[in-house]
């Protein structure tokens, strides 16, 4: 099985330029995923992620079309083969 994590254009740089990473594997929860993916980019961690571990206030993460905050946060277990991670988007 893969999983395709999709990140918004202003995480691009650090993925080496990648938007669209292909994580092949199996994976139970969307935090199990984001671990290995840290392993890729690491230095993506802090953008996503607090140094608490929790995510970011400015940061949404998507399974499938469904809001992973509103689910089980990082425990969402994984029903999907697409994550989006983007920033959110505020103003008037």
């Amino acid at each position: 099985m893969s999983i395709t994590v999709y990140l918004s254009g202003h995480l691009k740089e650090f993925t080496r330029g990648e938007t669209e990473v292909e994580m092949p594997g199996e994976y139970k929860s969307v935090g199990e995923l984001l671990d290995a993916l840290w392993k890729h980019h690491l230095s993506l961690r802090d953008r996503v992620l607090t140094e608490q571990g929790e995510i970011r206030q400015h940061v949404n993460i998507f399974l499938g079309s469904a809001d992973i905050k509103r689910l089980d946060g990082l425990q969402t277990a994984l029903t999907d083969d697409e994550i989006h991670i983007f920033n959110a988007v505020s103003g008037g």
